[in-house]
């Protein structure tokens, strides 16, 4: 069986907040560092991945590509901030989470509580002291998978923690903090190619990949993900969202039902992908969420295991290079074995 080279970053296991805010009600947080031990554990009894760790050289002028200044230095300080609670306190799972959101346009943020409320969206987002840290060692794996298309191989697995597709320009949430597909599309796109296509198969609308391309005629982005009423992140995800500008037409929403089952996917994947043909990309970029699985703790979705494998063998029809960059996915005992039926389907034979 062809090998996929898969990266990650050993960073990625650091960022562990405990606890989110829900409904004013603390609930464990399901971001979990088992989530990439679970995942490398299969991959490495699967007989098709070639596992290797990612760096960190070089990507800080790729991030500020897109996500603006202030918001990174306000991640970094952030961090260094739970840090210093964490050693005063001696807890050194102690998290920051904002108190105050703007309620004016324009608002000034002159206090570190102002900013936390500034740049930080929702309550689902702690920062501890060490997610700056594996936030940057998530986009250094999702940048080596992209560097690695760029020369010629046709299939990459980034295996990035924390996630990244809800994380918007400037701010950040849905425990994401960097977005690491919207910084290797925009790697790909600048390092010579035409166009480039994101593929969000995550359960909930990728808002903030949606956000930083919406004028972008260069870069596509296809979502399927459960109607945004009933879920996360609840303002953005519907049809009539076709991008701006130069953008319009290069933005669409797919936005399912409450037990969608694989079936019904199945159809609506097949028009998605037809869409992505049809802009004739020279690069695919998945953000694969697993949390669409009829088992996982955060899904209203049915679909099954196998059904993976099926939904890889329709993408691979695209013949495109392809960089499958990590989402979500929270139920420990389905999430790897998801994963590798994925990328079976996907494997070029």
């Amino acid at each position: 069986m062809t090998e996929i080279p898969v990266f990650y970053n050993p960073n990625s296991s650091l960022h562990h907040p405990k606890f989110e805010l829900f409904n004013g009600e603390k609930r464990p947080y399901p971001d979990i560092p088992e989530r990439l031990d679970v995942i490398l554990t299969e991959l490495r009894t699967s007989g098709f991945a070639d596992i290797q760790i990612a760096g960190i050289e070089g990507i800080m002028p790729l991030i500020s590509k897109v996500h603006t200044t202030d918001y990174i230095d306000f991640l970094s300080k952030t961090s260094q901030s739970a840090k210093e609670q964490a050693i005063k306190h001696n807890d050194p799972d102690r998290a920051i989470y904002p108190n105050v959101h703007p309620y004016i346009p324009c608002a000034k943020a002159s206090s570190a509580v102002a900013r936390r409320g500034l740049y930080v969206y929702d309550m689902y987002t702690p920062i501890t002291s060490s997610t700056y840290e594996a936030a940057i060692g998530a986009v250094g794996v999702a940048i080596a998978g992209s560097m690695l298309l760029q020369n010629g191989e046709s299939l990459v697995y980034s295996l990035t923690r924390p996630s990244g597709h809800h994380t918007l320009t400037n701010m950040t949430g849905g425990m994401c903090y960097l977005n690491n597909a919207a910084i290797a599309a925009n790697f790909l796109k600048s390092e010579g190619s035409r166009k480039v296509a994101i593929f969000d198969i995550d359960l909930h609308h990728g808002n903030g990949t949606q956000e930083i391309f919406y004028q972008d005629p260069k870069v596509l982005v296809v979502n399927i993900h459960i109607d945004p009423q009933f879920k996360f992140p609840h303002f953005t995800g519907y049809v009539e969202e076709k991008g701006e500008g130069d953008g319009y037409g290069t933005n669409y929403n797919f936005p399912l039902p409450l037990g969608t089952d694989s079936q019904s996917y199945d159809d609506t994947a097949t028009a998605a992908l037809q869409i992505i043909k049809s802009f004739q990309p020279e690069y695919l970029i998945v953000s694969a969420g697993f949390d669409t699985h009829e088992k996982d703790s955060s899904s209203t979705f049915k679909l099954t295991t196998s059904y993976y494998e099926l939904l890889g063998k329709k993408i691979k029809k695209l013949d495109l290079p392809t960089l499958v960059i990590q989402e979500g996915g929270y139920t420990l005992g389905y999430l790897g074995l998801n994963v590798v039926s994925f990328l079976k389907g996907l494997i070029r034979r």
